[in-house]
């Protein structure tokens, strides 16, 4: 065990000796985890996964561009919202051809709006995608809720 967990135990059992006056150790529960400020505290607060859609997926083969199309759509029912997150782009095989961050602002309690993010393709190390077809994922979603200017 290391030091800490032998740490732990000792003040367990140092715990349950002075309450009880008896031997033995028993979890005690966790202090109650307040809010962080910012957050709403009554209404309807969706997750990131669940505001985000990809409309669209491309890649540009004779420009070189990654190119995507969201809809955000804030489902929360009293606050506004800012969504940061990346779309990762990829070819036909499964092999990754990039992937490019976005930021949406302020998007309104029950608000949707379309997002497109682009970007060049830098991958000059690698061989370009022989089709324009691409697949793309949402990853590192990320949504911070703001009650007071909802």
């Amino acid at each position: 065990m290391n030091r800490r967990h032998v740490r732990a135990a000792a003040v367990c059992g140092l715990v349950v000796v002075a309450l009880t006056g008896a031997g033995g150790c028993a979890l005690l529960p966790k202090p109650p985890i307040a809010a962080p400020k910012g957050l709403p505290t009554s209404g309807t607060v969706t997750e990131p996964e669940s505001d985000i859609t990809i409309t669209s997926c491309h890649f540009d083969v004779a420009f070189g561009t990654l190119e995507a199309k969201l809809r955000v759509h804030n489902g929360n029912s009293r606050s506004r919202a800012d969504y940061h997150g990346a779309v990762k782009f990829r070819d036909e095989t499964g092999g990754d051809i990039g992937t490019v961050s976005f930021t949406v602002g302020g998007v309104g309690a029950g608000e949707t709006r379309p997002v497109p993010v682009t970007d060049e393709y830098d991958g000059l190390e690698r061989s370009r995608p022989k089709h324009a077809d691409a697949k793309c994922k949402l990853d590192l979603l990320l949504k911070s809720n703001d009650e007071i200017n909802g």
